[in-house]
């Protein structure tokens, strides 16, 4: 992505950085990483790891340090992928980076990802006789990361100035990166972070309770960064939702029954969505399939056509299908609910709309394939991951006030 443009093209670009191409499945099959203390607190790891989510446009990124010494990293946090990756030197082809490129011959922790290693088995070996393990992450908007595996330390932040390091963590380094990029120059990587062994919550496994939970504070919230938390770190509030994650693939899938536009069901057909929803914050956007965004972009204009609005074509494919000029004092924007499998999460009007200079448009997108609720629907939604039992817990919460 060129260094100037426009930030609503980050938008767009983020709801394609989606799925790998590589197929792996939900268990890791008992591999363990060893964990090297470097704070004072006596709580079990990773209790204590709560590295910060900072907002970047539409973009949230998580920092870290890789290797021995270490070196700061800055990544796109992804629930929709699975490896973790940064560009390295010697580098073919590299988007910019403000950060120099990772140097495996710098660190003395760095090792190749060794034939023996229990999660050898989701890369490819190399032909030339290197012996190296190669991987290639090939995303929805035709991007590619490509380059080895390899074993490293990985380090982050814990509470009260603390670090916590996990040493023998798998990564990718890659040196060869194929498409636009974000066009945020202070980012290296990307952190996967789905059910696949590979992810940041795959190979901690046990270490984290196999829980995780974050808040995503609002676009003009003045308060940026707000916590990944882990383990027993993750306070499931009363009155919290509940459903549980579809047992195919390593998405985050819940099953989706069907949607309501200002509190009307639609009444979508059985097998509307036949991938269930994905839940995937490296996604700016909500994403509907053609089945279910036809109706509900319908029932939105139905909704708004009644108040005299002018609509508008947007001035580009990030602004989405819908439009309207922005009328001062107008308060009648509507809401949607999502009717998952026992639970229901209701979207406000300002997580469903976007004001753009002098007008407002839905933030919706539709696709052909698939459906996924993005980032830009989880704001002030306290979202829980807990792998271990399946289950998604969700409630709204006040994003802003997820301090340390």
């Amino acid at each position: 992505m060129a260094k100037n443009q426009h930030p609503l093209l980050v938008f767009i670009f983020v709801i394609t950085l989606l799925h790998c191409c590589q197929s792996q499945s939900p268990e890791s099959k008992g591999f363990r990483l060893k964990l090297d203390r470097r704070d004072s607190h006596d709580h079990p790891f990773p209790d204590t790891i709560r590295p910060p989510i900072t907002r970047s446009s539409y973009l949230f990124t998580i920092d870290a340090t890789i290797g021995t010494p270490a070196t700061k990293k800055t990544f796109i946090f992804d629930t929709g992928s699975s490896l973790v990756w940064t560009q390295c030197k010697p580098c073919i082809r590299c988007f910019k980076q403000d950060y120099p490129l990772f140097d495996p011959k710098q660190s003395s922790s760095y090792q190749k990802l060794p034939p023996n290693h229990v999660l050898a088995r989701f890369f490819k070996r190399s032909s030339n006789g290197s012996g190296d393990f190669l991987f290639n992450m090939t995303y929805e908007s035709g991007q590619s990361s490509s380059g080895i595996a390899a074993v490293e330390t990985l380090t982050f932040a814990a509470p009260k100035n603390g670090r916590e390091s996990i040493q023998g963590f798998v990564f990718g380094c890659t040196n060869n990166y194929q498409g636009d990029f974000s066009g945020n120059s202070l980012v290296t990587g990307i952190m996967g972070m789905n059910r696949s062994p590979l992810s940041l919550i795959g190979q901690m496994e046990a270490k984290a309770a196999r829980r995780f939970s974050y808040c995503l504070p609002t676009l003009n919230s003045p308060i940026k960064s707000t916590f990944l938390r882990f383990g027993s770190d993750v306070n499931v509030k009363w009155g919290f939702q509940k459903t549980s994650f579809l047992n195919s693939g390593n998405d985050y899938s819940v099953k989706l029954v069907d949607i309501s536009v200002a509190g009307r069901r639609l009444n979508l057909p059985g097998g509307t969505f036949s991938k269930g929803c994905i839940l995937d914050v490296g996604s700016a956007a909500s994403m509907l399939e053609m089945g279910a965004y036809t109706p509900v972009l319908n029932a939105v204009k139905q909704h708004l056509d009644r108040f005299n609005l002018t609509r508008v074509r947007s001035d580009s494919t990030s602004e989405g299908d819908l439009c309207y000029r922005l009328k001062p004092g107008f308060k009648n924007y509507t809401s949607m609910t999502l009717h998952f499998q026992g639970a229901k999460l209701e979207i406000g009007p300002d997580n469903l709309f976007r004001t753009i200079s002098d007008r407002f448009c839905l933030a919706l997108f539709g696709s052909s394939r698939l459906t996924l609720l993005g980032a830009y629907q989880q704001q002030n939604v306290r979202l829980v991951y807990d792998v271990g039992n399946q289950k998604l817990l969700f409630g709204k919460e006040d994003c802003s006030k997820d301090r340390a």
